[in-house]
């Protein structure tokens, strides 16, 4: 269902991210189909009804008899990267905190999908892999609120795992690094 939603005709509306997870409180061959669009800026953003209209149209050519699918809005979860490193001693603090955001930048130029676990040990590679870098000393996640950003809560610290690794990311829930510039923030030491 998932490849079909993305294979919709453009004239109907783009979905930028689905997910479709069996409903585990239904006593039926429920599915839930989460969507996500995108704004003007490219950020994530809920699917319009008239999408979701259409989406139900597509699909109902192709679904199964017993199946029954509810389209819904997916949760977006805007988040930051707080990065602390230890710089060659070759390159300055300004060549290295500009080449630790620019990597972390292009890591997450695509964006997430649905339910995909985030891996906290990629930041630390990205960033160790680095010429300018001797070592990562501190990674931090943050949620980002405000007016800017998505209303909706989650308790990044609370999911990640016990060894720090990656956090587990709900199936209707996709994260998003919406301002790369203000929310990537380093320390060079």
């Amino acid at each position: 269902y998932v490849s079909l939603v993305y294979r919709m005709p453009p004239k109907f509306g783009a979905v930028k991210r689905a997910n479709i997870v069996q409903d585990r409180d239904s006593f039926k061959r429920n599915l839930n189909l989460y969507v996500m669009s995108e704004d003007v800026n490219g950020n994530l953003a809920p699917s319009s009804s008239t999408i979701k209209e259409n989406i139900k149209v597509w699909l109902s050519q192709y679904k199964m008899i017993n199946d029954t699918i509810d389209i819904l809005d997916g949760q977006v979860v805007n988040f930051g990267l707080e990065f602390k490193v230890l710089g060659s001693l070759e390159y300055n603090q300004t060549e290295i905190l500009t080449a630790c955001t620019d990597a972390l930048k292009q890591l997450y130029q695509t964006k997430l999908l649905f339910g995909s676990p985030f891996y906290i040990s990629d930041i630390f590679r990205t960033l160790n892999d680095l010429d300018q870098v001797v070592d990562t000393q501190d990674v931090t996640i943050k949620q980002k609120t405000g007016a800017n950003y998505s209303t909706y809560f989650f308790d990044i610290e609370g999911a990640t795992t016990s060894d720090g690794r990656f956090v587990v990311v709900p199936e209707n829930v996709v994260l998003e690094l919406k301002f790369p510039d203000e929310d990537i923030v380093g320390v060079v030491v």
